[in-house]
């Protein structure tokens, strides 16, 4: 996030999920529901649309048995590479693409391992490997690509092409630390001069546990990934960064991937 709106100390949104939570931001997030008077989302019951386009990313695994993600509860058996994890952490996916392609923040992928835990339209979970496909290496874009078959009822979502400066946007968090949803509007937009990305700054509240989650417009559109909440000194309400992927260049990397493990043997 720019600092020549606000400044303040920088925290990405990862939360670990091993030990006791931290205070959260439940009041915060229904009050900011509730005042923007939300209930659906491009037609759909706000929650439902939340629980079918995104997932819980869990990271620094890469299996799972019994899994359960609930508020202030992960619950399951967790490995990596075959020894068991005494810590995890938290993040979002987007479904993004039907063929089981997922957007996340690429800093959730710092272990290198993770999985995407569905929730089903009956409420039960299950978590998959997640395959990491791309991650970016500029350090002011902090998107990355997942790979991961659907489940049931998962639905993927388009992608805004450009930003729409105070608009209305609902936010999806991990729902590991504190509510999911909460909402705001869009109150900044900038990039390189190039224009070769885009970031929206928003003031939905969000917790840690929260990056890679959707910001979305009214009518379900994707308007950025949340990458970073930005924490005032002075009092200032805190102000979150979300990126605009450029889909023309994700697309090209997905059918670049889908296209290669087409020919593996």
């Amino acid at each position: 996030m720019s600092s020549r709106r606000i400044s303040g100390p920088a925290i990405a949104l990862l939360a670990s999920v091993s030990c006791g939570c931290a205070p959260n931001l439940d009041s915060q997030k229904q009050a900011s529901i509730n005042g923007a008077e939300i209930s659906t989302v491009a037609g759909v019951e706000t929650r439902a649309f939340a629980t079918t386009r995104t997932a819980v990313l869990l990271t620094g695994t890469d299996e799972a048995m019994n899994v359960s993600v609930a508020k202030n509860n992960v619950q399951g058996v967790f490995r990596l590479h075959g020894n068991v994890c005494r810590t995890i952490g938290g993040c979002v996916a987007i479904a993004v693409d039907s063929r089981g392609y997922w957007l996340t923040a690429r800093h959730c992928l710092d272990s290198g391992a993770a999985m995407i835990c569905i929730t089903s339209p009956e409420g039960t979970q299950a978590a998959a490997p997640a395959r990491i496909v791309w991650k970016s290496d500029r350090p002011d874009e902090d998107v990355a690509i997942l790979y991961t078959p659907f489940g049931d009822g998962v639905v993927p979502v388009d992608v805004a092409r450009e930003v729409r400066l105070k608009a209305e946007v609902i936010c999806v968090g991990s729902g590991i630390r504190s509510d999911q949803l909460s909402a705001g509007r869009v109150i900044g937009v900038g990039g390189p001069v190039d224009g070769s990305l885009v970031w929206l700054e928003h003031d939905a509240p969000l917790e840690v546990g929260d990056s890679g989650g959707p910001a979305f417009y009214r009518d379900g559109v994707l308007a950025g990934v949340n990458v970073l909440l930005r924490t005032s000194l002075i009092g200032v309400k805190a102000r979150v960064m979300a990126i605009q992927p450029s889909m023309d260049q994700v697309n090209r990397l997905i059918e670049d991937d889908w296209s290669k493990r087409a020919v593996s043997p």
